[in-house]
């Protein structure tokens, strides 16, 4: 939904398993098939067979596991099928029976006019090492970053500020920055988490819990980026990541970066970033206690340089090249 309104010379249909459509209305006809995602597997692909035929489709696009089976049940021989990758299953779960299945299905389901898009090197380097030999691209994800921010000086403040953005879910290890936090209730170091999800209020209650008042989970923030201006470090816990969307937001607004060590974010961090092991909370006590007495300066030539690099104008040169190679 952030690249089809680049691509307004193209007829874009948007089809989801079900609804409402969540998105603002731009260059595209919504289709809701109202069906789930396993059961109405068969049921989904008739479905999407007959919406290829009306409206003469000449690439069919997905972007997450089911839809990606169901479009390669839906299309034929003479349609580019191209299925995105945005999960990492593949090697974070992958001695799970049921990832174990999804690697099987998605093996059988195989075409060979099939593109299998990565997310990121990464994503890539799993996609190749659990499918050798098939059409593999990479195109990074992006950031529109028009307006940059002016640096802030790192501990202006006798407080240290500190933001963490991304949803509440096992995967951004917000349990391990509340234990951190609690070790350093007594320093002058604050944090607000932005984001919503399933378990917001399960955090929220955690910090009140433990007394943490210098710990605010905020929930859903509207235009989150125009708020970290206001911060003197970007926080990042994930122990699991296909990209790093958050992390670019905090390049964009120039702020120093702590963040874990996991091959998504040693991906695009830039210069100067601080990395601690995601599952050690005394390398994250350590590494704040670090910032709070050596305040880091941002690298900007560097931030410069990495919000070129995915920039939306390198993504729509690589998807174009795609779309009509």
């Amino acid at each position: 939904m952030s690249y089809i309104p680049l691509l307004a010379n193209d007829e874009h249909f948007v089809v989801t398993l079900s609804g409402p459509n969540v998105y603002e209305q731009m260059n595209y006809e919504y289709i809701n098939l109202n069906t789930k995602p396993v059961a109405g597997v068969f049921k989904a692909a008739l479905a999407i067979r007959k919406i290829i035929e009306e409206k003469q489709i000449d690439i069919v696009h997905s972007h997450s596991f089911w839809t990606n089976i169901i479009s390669r049940l839906a299309t034929g021989r003479k349609i580019k099928l191209i299925n995105h990758y945005h999960f990492a299953d593949y090697d974070t779960m992958k001695h799970k029976p049921s990832v174990k299945k999804m690697i099987l299905l998605d093996r059988l389901t195989n075409r060979k006019k099939l593109i299998r898009v990565a997310v990121s090197e990464y994503i890539a380097k799993i996609l190749n090492d659990t499918f050798p030999k098939r059409n593999i691209k990479v195109i990074p994800n992006f950031i529109n970053c028009k307006q940059l921010k002016k640096e802030k000086k790192p501990g202006s403040n006798k407080e240290l500020k500190v933001i963490a953005v991304g949803s509440c879910n096992t995967e951004k290890n917000y349990s391990l920055v509340l234990r951190a936090f609690e070790a350093l209730r007594e320093e002058p170091i604050s944090i607000d988490i932005m984001g919503g999800g399933l378990r917001l209020d399960f955090y929220r209650n955690e910090a009140k819990r433990m007394g943490l008042n210098k710990v605010r989970f905020c929930g859903i923030v509207p235009n989150a980026r125009d708020h970290l201006k206001n911060y003197d470090l970007f926080l990042s816990a994930s122990i699991s990541e296909t990209f790093g969307i958050a992390v670019l937001e905090g390049i964009c607004a120039k702020l120093p970066l702590l963040i874990s060590n996991i091959p998504a974010f040693n991906e695009i961090a830039p210069d100067g970033s601080l990395f601690f092991n995601p599952h050690d909370k005394n390398d994250l006590i350590k590494n704040l206690k670090f910032f709070l007495d050596n305040p880091v300066n941002s690298d900007t030539a560097d931030y410069d340089r990495i919000l070129n690099k995915y920039s939306e104008q390198g993504f729509l040169l690589e998807l174009k090249n795609l779309y009509n190679n």
